[in-house]
């Protein structure tokens, strides 16, 4: 009798090395869909797909990043803002910025700059609910940011004025606020809860596409973004718009918009300058179809027929297929390594509440996939390869990650020459 089979094993140095390359070519193409999906805005034309740029999403999520970064270091630490120090070419005792002092001036800075443009993001904001530190972070700096700027310079300061004690007091006002309220054990729960959530998404996700592993060897995956138009984003809050996107899912479970179809994810996100839109994951019956370009234009089109040209307007994610090759879109093999780890990537992606711009209404469902698979059918081609499946769950499986243990990326230089 054979010995069985070794199990899986992805430590082998040359294959890691590999993989790591892989993956962080798949984590730089998903980036490359995020920047269009979450901040550009697109709009069909007789030309075709027109992206917009310099809209508020775009520079609210670009901003996220730097209020993120500023939470870390002022809840991982007690390092004051400002610190006195002797200010030679002045004889007299002045006070310097801490490193910590000078991040909070920056992002009090970059905020400065989005106001001087125009921006009214605390108006914009008002019925929208954010990440919880991000709703923190914002609170905070939309509070103190114009004292702080007073104190342009992260230099050795004197105070001299009126202004100067307001700039101090704000730099410290902000800090004692952030600490006070991301350390409380009510921001905690909350916290808590919001990444739970973000968790139980990504694993109804990965569960359902395991599933669908299990009964097909081939899957066809589709990735579409249903959009609003700018100019209709009001019409996308109303019950007609809700219920256009209702049809359309029956419509695509019915399989009378694309054929061999198996089910799909979706997630919904509210954007300050686009309104509601739609990120959709469509899975196929890979052994009936592959042409996914086609496809996805066609569930396009279906969109724009339901709710009419002059108020919707879609993505096609698989237009530019050349930077999304190992994603997991188009046709996937049960044993497609990186084809599963871009779904993967992409489930993370879908599933995440980070940077998410919502409707304040926790009652509302803004992740949901089909009905779980039922029944025996087995339609897909034989497996050749009993770990199949054991491939699929290990790179599908564990806790919200964008890659499964042992396929890092591999950073820095080496990455960039992939």
């Amino acid at each position: 009798m054979s010995d069985p089979s070794p199990p899986l094993d992805f430590t082998d140095t040359e294959d890691s090395s590999y993989q790591g390359q892989a993956v962080a070519d798949i984590v730089l193409r998903e980036n490359a869909h995020e920047l269009a999906a979450d901040k550009l805005m697109c709009v069909q034309t007789r030309e075709g797909q027109v992206f917009g740029y310099n809209t508020d999403d775009q520079h609210l999520l670009n901003y996220i990043p730097q209020l993120q970064h500023l939470y870390s270091r002022l809840t991982t630490s007690d390092e004051p803002p400002v610190e006195a120090t002797f200010v030679r070419w002045a004889g007299r005792s002045g006070f310097k910025l801490t490193p910590l002092g000078r991040q909070v001036l920056a992002a009090c800075k970059c905020f400065a700059v989005i106001e001087d443009e125009g921006r009214d993001w605390q108006q914009a904001y008002a019925h929208h609910k954010f990440h919880p530190i991000v709703e923190v972070m914002l609170r905070a700096v939309i509070r103190w940011w114009s004292p702080i700027c007073t104190w342009w310079e992260p230099t050795e300061f004197l105070i001299e004025s009126e202004l100067d004690r307001d700039a101090m007091k704000g730099l410290n006002q902000l800090v004692e606020f952030v600490r006070r309220v991301c350390r409380s054990q009510a921001f905690q729960n909350l916290l808590h809860d919001h990444e739970r959530k973000a968790t139980d998404n990504f694993r109804s996700g990965r569960d359902y596409v395991t599933e669908l592993f299990e009964r097909h060897a081939r899957l066809l995956v589709l990735r579409i973004d249903l959009y609003f138009r700018p100019d209709a984003k009001g019409w996308g809050y109303s019950n007609a718009a809700d219920k256009a996107v209702i049809n359309y899912l029956r419509a695509l479970r019915l399989g009378r918009i694309v054929p061999g179809y198996l089910g799909f994810i979706i997630k919904r996100e509210n954007g300050i300058s686009r309104g509601m839109h739609y990120h959709v994951m469509a899975i196929l019956d890979g052994q009936l179809h592959r042409s996914a370009y086609y496809l996805t234009q066609v569930m396009g089109e279906a969109w724009m027929k339901r709710v009419g040209a002059d108020k919707g307007s879609y993505f096609n994610c698989y237009a530019k297929k050349d930077l999304y090759r190992y994603n997991g879109l188009g046709l996937v093999h049960v044993s497609d390594t990186e084809k599963i780890l871009g779904i993967r990537i992409a489930l993370w992606y879908m599933s995440k509440q980070d940077c998410e711009l919502k409707v304040d209404d926790s009652k509302v469902k803004n992740f949901w996939r089909s009905w779980k698979v039922r029944g025996d059918s087995n339609r897909g081609a034989p497996r050749k390869d009993r770990d199949s499946m054991g491939l699929v769950k290990r790179l599908l499986g564990g806790g919200r990650s964008k890659y499964p243990s042992g396929f890092e990326p591999v950073k820095g230089k080496q990455a960039e020459r992939r």
